[in-house]
Formats: C-alpha cells, structure tokens, sequence
C-alpha cells in the first residue's frame, strides 16, 4: 500500500531528526567532560533507539489504523501533527532541562499553569518571539519532510524497509548493552550521559551478573576525586582543630523504624532513654527507602546526588573528614553493605570495612553484630584513638524471630504474609509481628547502650539512634504496607534519639530535623569544620529550630517535596506529579508558588556545575 510505504519512510526519517535533536541535549552540558569512546556509542546508539521507539509508539498509535482503513487526511494529519508535537516537546523540554537539570514533569506543567507564572518565566519578548519561532520552524520542517517522504516512496524499495527496521533494532540492542556494562562498572561516560535522554529508561542487569558470579570491578577515571559535574563541597573545607571535640560517635541505626513503635510497652527501654535525653519527635529522613536514606544521613545531601557520588567515586565529606582526623571507623551492618554498594558509595575509603556478617536470619545477624561491637568497646577505649561506629540492625525490616519470641504481642503473624495484605484487613496480627521484632531490637539497643556505661565511654560519647526510614501498616487507609512506596510520615517519620557528651539532660524537641542535619552537626559542632554549612551540606544543626520547608525525599526517578503543612508534591517516574495532604488525601486545583518551586531547585541543583 503507498500510504503505507510513505508512513514508514516518514517515520524513518522522523526517528533520524528527533535523534539529532536529543544529541543536542550533550551540547552544552558538564557530562561532555566525561565521555570516552564507549560513552560516544552508548549516547549516539540511545538517541536513535529511543527515538525509534517512541515515534513507533506514536506511528502505531495515530497512522496505522487510519492507514488500514484507508482514510488518508486522517492518517496524515495525525501522523505529522503527533510527530511535530514531540519534536516541539522534545525542544521545549531542552530548555527546561538546561534550567533544571531535570526533563517536563508535573512540576512544571502545575507552575506554568498557576497564577503566579509570571514571577519566574518573566522572559523578554524577544525571546518569546525567537522560542515561538524555532516552535514553528520544527513544525514547518516535519510537514516539508512528509512532502519530501512522498517523493521517495517511488523510488524506496522494499528491502529498504528491513534496513530500517535492523537499523534501529541494532542500535537498541548495542545502547542497552553499553548500558548492562557501563551501570555495572559504573562508567561514568554511560551513567551521565543516560541522564540526559527524557525519560529513558535503558536496561540494567547489575543484580543478576553478580548473581552470575560476574565480579563487579568498578573502572578508573579521571574525576575520581569528585571532578566532573558533581562540585562537592563549594569550597576547600577550613579546618580549626583547636576547636575540634572529637568525641567517639556511634551511630544505631534501626532499619525500618516507626515512631509508632517507641512505646513504653513496645521498646521500654529506648522509651525510658527517650525520656533521659534529648527526643527529637519530628524527624523524618530523606527517603522512604534504605539506600538513599543511609546516604542522606552520611553526605548530607540529597539522594537526588546518589548517581553522581557513584560514577565519580567521589567519597562523604563527613567521611573523609574523621579519617583525617585519626577516627577509627568501624561498622558493624546485619545486613550487607555491597547491596545496596554502600561500600562502593559512603566507605570506599575506610581502610578495612566489614561489609557483611554471619549468620542464618537477620535476627541472628543482629545478635551477633550486637555482641561485636559490645566485644570490641574495651579494645576502642584503650587504643586511645576516637572511634565512630556504625551499626545497622535489621530485624524490623526481615521479621525473621523464632517462634519462641513471638508471644509478647498477640494474636501475632510468624512471618510476614504480603500475598494477603488489603485495605480492609486488620492490621493488627502484622503490626504485632512487627512490635515482638521491635521489642527484641529494643533488648540488643539497650545491651549495647549498658556496655557503653559499663565501659566507661557513654558519658563522653556522642549517640544518635535512629532509623533509616520508617515503616507503614495502612495509617492512612490507602492499602500502602511497608516502605518504598509513598512519602507520607509512616515511611519517613523516624525517632531520633540523640546524648550529648556530658551529663544526660531529658529534652524534647517538636521541631522539624531531618537526616540531612546530620553531617553538618558533626563537623561544625564536633569536627572544628568552619565553613558556612551551606557549603557541603543540604541540612542544618539538629540544634536549629528553623523550619524545613521544601524538604526533599526520595530519589532522582521518584521524588518528592514537603511543603507547608506536610502537603505532599510527588513526582512520579513517569513525570506525573501527585499533590496529597499529610494522610494522602488528593489536594485539587493546586499551584505551585513558581518563586519557591524555583528557589527550591536552585538549592536541589547547587553542588551540580
């Protein structure tokens, strides 16, 4: 069929245009420094493959029907009007992207439609004109390209088709495979430059190859030092030692822990220590998820950053700062540091890390990391060297207890039964599972909280205990069990509970903390950092009492901003955004102030060149 033949040609080369045009996202951008060879394939192979892809999607979509049937001012209109959309989408979204650092999502779409516009995109009009101009010219292009595809059809031979179609197949194939090799090594030429393609999403198989046996050797670049995009911290840190406390640190970090869990039946003896020292009641973390939340508690930043920590191999401040200053850094984590690559991301520079340990459940994983820590307090005491410690229990999060241990809470699961999980189930036999396992950890917390004293080293020692993200047993009656899945206050409201060196004093906090004012506590209160904290972190002093609006939690894909009232501004992956209330009600008709969204960009991108 002709109209048959001139579509494809159409869309052929269509695919050809919008490739170049996705190329251009390169131009410009600090990625470019790190392209290699491999990167260069990966990139030009991606921006044909994702290119091909989609317009195929948009080809089925509004020509092929309307071509079977014959109806050609149908099938033509909707093929060149759809195809001269995204190509103006796609130009459009360069823009935004070169602004932003992100691609069109809902954000954006809520400020341009708010009452407020004006105050961020007040543009000359010249520029309108010279934007609005180009808008044209794409349009213009894309309808003289179908009048330039008529006149081939004649001359386009059915094997030409197949070409095409081996083409495009080919370069999907080599760009995914890049992608399997470069995230896996994590290259940065790969990693990067991905970014920069909308809403690519090309196949990764980390996971499996290490299953494989296939040992994951990270590559050598040049910025291994954070170089490159990432600009962390804005400036050379100044370091007054005379001024630095350098107390032993010891972080107890509980997986999955719910503020609704820190009761006196439920965990007596944190509630008792809840009471003894300082009690921040309105912490949440940066994340609803181990990973980014753990890294949000070491670099003080947000995990929006995760990617760039891990192609540049660039290593914590807070980090790097106690390995200056002579810290013996030991962890102690229930469940493995090599997945989530902790190891590769927060410690690759401490000297000895244990990255996993033994043990059949992580029941018996935390008993036994408990017991090491406790074994090793005499010998960090008299090495006459300030340790800081990291341990990681895991029981809230497996839910792994004997059964013997199951009875102080009824009627209570053995194990976690996710298949029969609703929003019209009673929780209760699932949160009692939950509260026997917390109950346990609060035994092994508060053992190793009595060997510090017994040693001698609580007085002196600064303790945080918290989680690294919380955990939800369907509070908000919207059928969300667990983590991982939303941003409201039961997956993110953790307790912190924080002793000072010096003598305990019981205060409570209502304000806002977050993880992020971790790091920046440390090194301004206790490491003798004196740069402005806004230099290398995105947090501030626990002891701050200024509110944390905008809070950013989650990660580059899926993310979101806390806003007044805990309003919820979801982005999801596929660039729709959501707008909640605290409980996840649907807030309707709402605007985006444009000057506070543009504000809280410019904090989210500053250590990004």
């Amino acid at each position: 069929m002709q109209l048959m033949k001139e579509g494809f040609i159409y869309y052929v080369c269509s695919t050809l245009l919008l490739a170049v045009l996705l190329m251009c996202y390169l131009a410009g951008s600090t990625v470019s420094e790190s392209m290699d060879a491999l990167g260069w394939l990966f990139f030009l192979t991606s921006c044909v493959g994702h290119s091909a892809v989609v317009l195929m999607a948009l080809w089925l979509l509004f020509f092929f029907p309307w071509a079977l049937l014959r109806w050609r001012r149908v099938a033509v209109f909707l093929l060149v009007g759809s195809f001269a959309l995204l190509g103006m989408l796609a130009f459009v979204n360069l823009q935004v992207f070169k602004i932003y650092r992100f691609h069109i999502n809902g954000f954006i779409f809520n400020m341009l439609t708010g009452p407020a516009a004006g105050d961020i995109f007040d543009f000359d009009t010249k520029l309108y004109l010279s934007e609005g101009l180009l808008l044209v010219v794409i349009l213009m292009v894309m309808i003289v390209l179908w009048r330039v595809c008529v006149w081939m059809a004649p001359r386009w031979r059915t094997h030409h088709h197949l070409y095409a179609a081996i083409g495009f197949i080919a370069m999907l194939l080599v760009a995914n495979g890049c992608y399997m090799y470069g995230s896996f090594v994590m290259k940065p030429s790969v990693v990067k430059s991905a970014k920069l393609i909308p809403y690519y999403f090309p196949l990764s198989a980390s996971s499996l190859l290490q299953d494989l046996g296939f040992e994951r050797q990270v590559v050598a670049v040049d910025d291994a030092d954070g170089e490159g995009e990432l600009v962390y911290p804005l400036e050379p840190l100044t370091v007054d030692l005379t001024t630095a406390k350098r107390p032993n640190i010891i972080f107890l970090m509980i997986d999955s822990w719910s503020r609704l869990a820190l009761t006196e039946e439920t965990m007596p003896h944190l509630w008792q220590l809840a009471h003894e020292e300082q009690w921040f009641q309105n912490h949440i973390s940066c994340a609803n998820g181990t990973m980014f939340g753990v890294f949000g508690v070491f670099t003080g930043l947000q995990p929006y950053y995760w990617t760039a920590f891990e192609a540049s191999r660039t290593s914590p401040l807070l980090i790097d700062q106690l390995l200056a200053e002579g810290y013996d850094f030991r962890a102690y984590p229930s469940a493995s540091l090599q997945s989530p690559p902790f190891d590769r991301v927060l410690f690759q520079k401490v000297p000895n890390l244990r990255v996993d340990t033994e043990g059949a459940t992580s029941f018996d994983r935390d008993q036994r990391i408990k017991s090491d820590f406790i074994a090793d307090l005499r010998g960090l005491k008299q090495s006459g060297k300030p340790f800081f410690a990291f341990v990681f229990f895991d029981l809230l999060h497996a839910y792994s207890l004997p059964k013997e241990l199951l009875n102080r809470f009824q009627p209570s699961w053995e194990y976690g039964k996710f298949n029969e999980l609703h929003n019209e189930m009673d929780p209760t036999p699932f949160w009692n599972l939950y509260r026997n396992s917390a109950y346990q950890t609060d035994l092994m917390v508060h053992e190793v909280v009595e060997a510090l004293k017994e040693e001698g080293l609580f007085d002196d020692a600064l303790l945080f205990i918290t989680g690294d993200h919380a955990q939800e047993y369907n509070e908000n009656h919207k059928n969300y069990w667990g983590h991982a899945s939303n941003f409201s206050q039961y997956q993110i409201g953790v307790p912190l509970l924080v002793h000072e060196p010096g003598p305990s004093r019981a205060e409570v906090h209502q304000y806002r903390t977050t993880h992020y004012d971790f790091v920046p506590t440390l090194m301004h209160d206790y490491l003798g950092v004196k740069n402005p904290i806004t230099d290398y972190s995105a947090g501030r002093l626990l002891s701050d009492e200024t509110p944390r609006l905008w809070h950013f939690v989650g990660n580059e894909l899926c993310y979101a901003f806390l806003v007044e009232g805990d309003t919820i501004l979801t982005k999801e992956g596929s660039g729709y955004i959501d707008v909640t209330d605290a409980h996840l009600n649907p807030v309707d008709n709402y605007h985006i102030q444009p000057k506070a969204f543009n504000q809280a960009i410019q904090e989210l991108n500053r250590f990004f060149k």
